[in-house]
């Protein structure tokens, strides 16, 4: 079977679960499948696809079509025009969060040096976003998830703004620094 092919019949599984964009669902899990981009498929689109990967392919599908959220499936979401590593251990950041960091980004444009704490840091997307845009400012992020920490952890690495965070595993009611 070619991609295209697959792709289709990913696709029309998802459309008959009732799913609103199964044609992009499907490309998205193909990438993912296949490990290649989207440019990829659409150039390659009848070149046969690998047994092991057609399998990997329609195991994305039927989790899918469970409810299964895409980013979740894929451990990938973009957000402010960076890309997250995201796990079931964190929210999927939404497109209206983005609002969060457009609006702090605004209040603080004439500031330098501001340090920002963010409670409740899931996959650190609002902060991050902010230290990426502001290279003299620097974070706080606390959760009481430790799998939450190391996300972000590891996606200020991949942004390359480690050196101004830190992380500690506290709730709100228990983080004292700087009280």
């Amino acid at each position: 079977m070619n991609i295209q092919s697959a792709i289709i019949q990913g696709a029309q599984i998802l459309k008959n679960k009732f799913f609103l964009n199964s044609y992009l669902d499907s490309e998205i899990l193909m990438t993912k499948a296949i490990n290649k981009d989207k440019k990829y498929l659409l150039l390659n689109a009848q070149k046969k696809i690998e047994e092991k990967n057609l399998d990997f392919f329609y195991k994305l599908i039927f989790e899918r079509s469970k409810g299964k959220p895409v980013s979740h499936l894929t451990n990938k979401k973009f957000f402010w025009n960076l890309e997250f590593f995201v796990t079931e251990d964190t929210l999927i950041p939404r497109p209206d969060t983005e609002l969060i960091v457009e609006n702090i980004l605004k209040i603080t444009k004439d500031k330098s040096k501001l340090s920002i704490l963010d409670i409740g840091t899931g996959s650190g997307c609002i902060l991050l976003s902010i230290l990426s845009e502001r290279r003299d400012f620097y974070g706080t992020g606390i959760d009481i998830s430790k799998n939450c920490l190391k996300i972000t952890n590891m996606n200020a690495i991949n942004l390359k703004v480690h050196s101004r965070l830190k992380l500690y595993k506290s709730s709100v009611d228990k983080f004292t620094l700087g009280k």
